[in-house]
């Protein structure tokens, strides 16, 4: 008796020894940052993989798979964490940061050295907003100094500023306290090589090689539509409320416009069509601009009511009227006749053209209107009180839609579409959750917001469904809501994701599969594209290369979905844990205890590792 308790004593103590938390187990790293930075107030992660850390010491990088430190500048204490910004697809960051004696100072720093590419030191540049352009081989950056905007050129075949121009004062607070862009439409590049801007009520053009301002055009009211024609060699304005179309010389910005591009309503868009001719449209109607005169070609404007949208298509153009209670959808032959019109209950939010025909989704109904007499094609309406959930069916050949507890597949080819799932429950989950859906291959649909997982099998039988109390700070995680979406002044919210909308258009256009949503063995290093410039040998030098390691594969990971969540507890402090869920079974295959309260800590899914700040000079990095 005694042998065989002691021998179960000793079975147990090597037990408990030999179990370990997970956050023990799959630690790679860990660095104690007090003596470098004092306190580390935030970390991120450059484009380059590197982890950016802030202190009250200075600003330093670390190597994400070995801790070391790359480097550090003592300089920059107690960084801007807001400020942080990666500049798209290249090692670039920039940050504020307030020296001890002197002003806000703005920089580009080369996240993979450390080295200082552009240092705004006492002008108090604030950059907002940035454009690359890589066939050009520069970034627009975009700098408000108080309210006076800026526009830097930055080259990317020096990795220097070039110039910076002048654009005016901005009004109002919206700009100069967001990061926002204060660009309404361009940069387009004129004939000259010359970069056109429009800004509020203004049109700036500039010298590309000095960034001296050609020539500037101030409107009396908001330009609601910019559009460049290289084809003419114009610049077509429309102005609110104007009753006229102008067209400007781009080269000087002289008034070219001919007599007869009068409007009869106020200005919707201008955009071209499939034959290189500009399609205007307005409130009463729209009509077709001959690039080689000017001038209408049709003597009257189609009309319709409440036009808000014209799509160019094969068999003519698809004119759209949208209201909240009621509105149509027209099919226009190129001569500017009808041949069809359908009127449509609600308020059409999405609509787009199919093999079948223009695919609809309305507050009210949503059906497939066929090309010849524009008769629906399902027989029964489907009804989206929300933006539906969309993925694509690999197996199957179908579009999968899940929305207010019922799942649809659809065929993009047939048109048809078949009722699969209803009266799901899913937990914590509402017709106003902001669902999204992932295709697993061989088990079915993954539903799923930052908190919520859910899967739901072909056959319409929900496999599993958790949901996870979030942490107070979700500083890693990518929020994916946008709830209350006023669409066009539209007084009425539109609940949903909108990046279901994308992949709804994505699907229409035959593009099954996109780069944010990549299948498994997909994590080889491969150059997915890059920007490469000439050299004075005339061979094209690659100035960075974008591989689908780092930038690309965010996704690498198809078989778990990481979610950080709070678990409270009785007579104890709130424990916040990483939870890896398997999608295909919804079971939490690892957990990584956070050790503070309100933890800092980033998710690199390229290299599966969690980095956590904690204590505030502690970083740990775990695999996950």
């Amino acid at each position: 008796m005694y042998k065989s308790m002691m021998r179960l004593f000793v079975l147990t103590v090597v037990s408990l020894l030999l179990v370990k938390p997970a956050y023990s187990q799959n630690k790679m790293w860990e660095v104690d940052l007090k003596e470098a930075l004092y306190e580390v107030g935030w970390i991120k992660q450059s484009n380059d993989g590197l982890i950016i850390a802030s202190g009250a010491k200075g600003l330093l990088a670390m190597n994400n798979k070995t801790g070391e430190i790359v480097w550090q500048n003592t300089e920059l204490k107690a960084v801007d964490k807001n400020s942080y910004m990666n500049i798209d697809g290249l090692p670039i960051i920039y940050v504020e940061y307030v020296p001890v004696v002197g002003k806000m100072r703005g920089l580009l720093i080369n996240s993979s050295n450390g080295d200082i590419l552009f240092d705004t030191k006492d002008e108090q540049y604030r950059i907002k907003d940035f454009t690359l352009i890589p066939n050009k081989g520069i970034i627009l950056f975009e700098l408000l100094k108080g309210n006076l905007r800026k526009m830097m050129c930055f080259s990317l075949k020096t990795w220097k500023m070039d110039w910076i121009a002048s654009l005016g004062e901005s009004k109002g607070l919206m700009n100069k306290y967001t990061k926002r862009s204060f660009v309404n439409h361009g940069p387009f590049f004129n004939q000259d090589n010359n970069i056109i801007l429009g800004i509020n009520n203004e049109i700036y053009t500039i010298n590309s090689t000095s960034g001296e301002v050609v020539w500037q055009y101030e409107a009396n009211k908001k330009i609601n539509a910019l559009v460049f024609s290289d084809i003419n060699n114009s610049l077509y304005v429309g102005v609110k409320k104007s009753k006229k179309l102008k067209v400007l010389n781009p080269a000087n910005g002289e008034d070219i416009t001919p007599g007869k591009l009068k409007l009869k309503g106020t200005l919707v868009d201008v955009r071209p069509d499939n034959e290189d001719n500009l399609i205007l449209v307005e409130t009463e109607g729209f009509n077709i601009i001959d690039p080689k005169t000017n001038d209408f070609k049709w003597k009257k404007s189609f009309k319709i009511d409440f036009l808000e949208e014209v799509i160019a298509h094969d068999k003519g153009f698809i004119a759209v009227g949208k209201n909240e209670k009621e509105g149509s959808i027209c099919l226009v032959d190129k001569s500017g006749k009808r041949i069809w019109e359908s009127k449509v209950k609600g308020y059409s939010y999405y609509v787009t053209p199919t093999e079948k025909g223009v695919l609809y989704i309305s507050t009210e109904r949503s059906n497939i209107l066929d090309f010849e007499k524009g008769k629906d094609v399902w027989k029964r309406d489907v009804k989206f009180k929300a933006i539906p959930a969309v993925t694509y069916d690999e197996t199957e050949d179908k579009v999968i839609l899940f929305e207010n507890k019922k799942g649809y597949k659809f065929d993009l080819k047939s048109g048809q579409i078949e009722l699969f799932a209803e009266d799901v429950e899913l937990e914590n989950v509402k017709r106003k959750t902001p669902l999204m859906a992932e295709y697993i291959d061989g088990s079915g649909y993954l539903l799923q917001t930052g908190q919520h997982v859910s899967l739901l099998e072909p056959s319409g039988k929900v496999k599993y469904t958790k949901y996870f109390e979030p942490a107070s700070d979700l500083g890693g995680l990518k929020n994916a809501a946008q709830l209350g979406l006023f669409i066009a002044g539209v007084d009425f919210d539109i609940q949903g994701n909108l990046d279901n909308i994308e992949m709804l258009s994505s699907l229409s256009n035959g593009a099954y599969r996109t780069s944010a949503d990549q299948t498994d063995g997909t994590s080889e290093t491969t150059v997915q594209g890059g920007l490469y410039l000439e050299s004075t040998s005339g061979d094209m030098v690659p100035v960075i290369e974008i591989t689908k390691t780092r930038y690309s594969n965010s996704k690498s990971i198809k078989s778990h979905k990481f979610i950080v969540t709070k678990v409270k507890n009785k007579n104890a402090p709130n424990q916040h844990f990483i939870y890896k869920v398997n999608k295909k079974t919804g079971a939490t295959d690892l957990q990584i205890e956070l050790l503070d309260k309100t933890p800092n800590y980033l998710i690199d899914e390229v290299d599966n590792v969690i980095v956590v700040n904690e204590k505030n000079h502690l970083i740990r990095s775990y695999q996950l």
